[in-house]
């Protein structure tokens, strides 16, 4: 889930969620900040449900049948691949609604939790897709990236996160998921031996 600060942002690459040594079955997927958070969820027009399980398990028969004259284990991880996208078709449309809601959660999470594409709104999503059993959410925060003006680009970006990622683990909490929840915060610290900024009370960099 990304969203972008009002600080300086550095580019976000798919390489930070691929499934890197692992089988392609835990490659990550990226949400839209659009009305569509999974893109190409949709059935084409003219195909219904039926229809695209018969196409699937089709599919699937073909994959099995190479799969067992090859035994390249990237078969088996398309044929997961085109049943969790099945899955999602039903899911992800339910899990990413937020009006539905009650007024105590938006206020806990902040009213940007309800304009989607924001941290205040990934946040919730977060909690929503943990609630429905997805074992790992990311979230990337763009905007850290501050050589100078410190003073008010980090608190910007503090606005931007810090009642909605309490939020967060107080939801979490309160629903009796963060007993199985491990909520990692990580981030980069730089500094230099030489001032950014110009060195006053208003405005100084990270030296």
């Amino acid at each position: 889930l990304l969203s972008r600060g009002k600080g300086n942002g550095q580019g976000v690459y798919s390489k930070l969620w691929t499934n890197g040594f692992l089988d392609s079955v835990h490659q990550g997927v990226q949400f839209s900040s659009g009305d569509d958070p999974v893109l190409y969820l949709n059935d084409p027009e003219g195909m219904n449900k039926a229809d695209r399980r018969r196409m699937l398990d089709k599919i699937s028969a073909l994959n099995q049948m190479n799969y067992q004259s090859f035994g390249d284990p990237e078969i088996s991880a398309k044929i997961q691949q085109y049943e969790m996208a099945y899955r999602m078709q039903t899911a992800v449309p339910e899990v990413t609604d937020v009006t539905r809601e009650p007024d105590s959660i938006v206020k806990l999470y902040g009213p940007e939790c309800l304009v989607p594409g924001t941290y205040a709104a990934n946040c919730l999503l977060a909690r929503k897709l943990s609630e429905n059993g997805v074992r790992f959410v990311q979230l990337y925060h763009q905007g850290w990236d501050q050589h100078g003006n410190l003073p008010n680009e980090m608190a910007g970006q503090a606005l931007d996160t810090d009642q909605a990622s309490a939020a967060l683990i107080t939801d979490l909490k309160q629903r009796g998921l963060l007993d199985e929840t491990l909520v990692i915060w990580g981030g980069e610290f730089g500094r230099t031996n030489y001032c950014q900024g110009r060195f006053s009370a208003e405005n100084y960099g990270r030296d």
